[in-house]
């Protein structure tokens, strides 16, 4: 009776059951700087006893003029974040092997901001006849005059208030990476609400700027989302290692081309990193994880139930 009953209703349920999961939605809940500063970086290739200048653009986003010191120090990156910086002590400035910072001469040691008003810093890079090949670091960047000077290590996460400066002197720089992680942040969701997390360590000898994508697809091996790898263009620093974090937010357990995004799903990220011949140095890797709405799933259950003990 149950079967029979519930054999003359299963196109009515399918088509709630479709109709339910492809019209779900959800809501995601996703300092102003008073710098602003042009060019945000700069990678030059320079030679032993070669001189260059060029100049760096600032205005002032706040509405009162203020009076910044110019500094000038090498910097390494964040532990375990690319894309970031730490401007170095005197101390460990005069230390670091690849500090460029003495090669640098700045055309003035203060500047005044005006409002909406451009300021420009002319400085020049002399680098030193006797320099030995690779990769060299500074920043040009500005502290004011009304806060304390810098004691200790000072953190630019977003590069705001300067210009990191990437400097490679010679031609046979070796890039190369190691894929240590790729996963999801959890294995089950409710929601598409994913964080995928890779973390690449750069063991070249050259800053590296890893591009590339992350494949979703479902159990049928259909192609569910397509996600942008470092969609920021987050670079890694020689010697050093770097977490990256893309997501996938989708509001319908439908994807564009009409894929099902529930059930088990395969994720497979493929990265590229070199500049010269990328296509001979692939990082790829694979994760699984599921999407299942097992409350909307107890809902339907409930109502088929409900249906089929109704007209028993």
């Amino acid at each position: 009776m149950i079967l029979n009953s519930f054999g003359k209703y299963k196109e009515k349920i399918f088509l709630s059951l479709v109709i339910l999961l492809l019209t779900l939605s959800s809501s995601f809940a996703q300092g102003a700087l008073s710098i602003g500063v042009a060019p945000t970086s700069k990678t030059l290739k320079l030679t032993p006893g070669e001189v260059y200048s060029d100049e760096i653009v600032y205005w002032n986003l706040a509405e009162q003029t203020g009076t910044y010191k110019v500094y000038i120090s090498a910097f390494q990156q964040i532990e375990n974040q690319p894309g970031t910086a730490i401007i170095l002590t005197p101390e460990d400035d005069a230390k670091a092997p690849y500090s460029a910072s003495k090669w640098v001469t700045v055309e003035n040691d203060t500047i005044s901001l005006v409002p909406n008003k451009n300021s420009k810093l002319k400085y020049s890079i002399t680098v030193p006849q006797d320099v030995t090949e690779g990769e060299y670091y500074v920043e040009i960047f500005l502290i004011s005059e009304n806060e304390a000077q810098p004691g200790g290590t000072a953190a630019f996460t977003n590069l705001a208030a300067g210009t990191p400066i990437l400097i490679q002197i010679g031609e046979d720089f070796i890039e190369n990476a190691e894929l240590l992680k790729f996963i999801a942040d959890k294995k089950f969701y409710e929601k598409i609400d994913v964080f995928f997390l890779t973390r690449i360590k750069n063991i070249g000898d050259t800053h590296i700027n890893p591009t590339g994508e992350i494949v979703v697809e479902n159990i049928f091996k259909q192609e569910v989302a397509r996600i942008p790898f470092n969609k920021n263009s987050q670079s890694l620093l020689r010697d050093t290692t770097g977490d990256f974090e893309d997501s996938w937010k989708q509001q319908s357990y439908l994807s564009p081309n009409n894929a099902i995004a529930l059930g088990p799903l395969t994720a497979t990220l493929v990265i590229t990193y070199r500049t010269f011949q990328p296509g001979f140095a692939v990082l790829n890797a694979q994760t699984t994880f599921w999407v299942f709405p097992w409350k909307i799933i107890l809902i339907i259950l409930a109502i088929i139930i409900l249906l089929i003990t109704i007209n028993a």
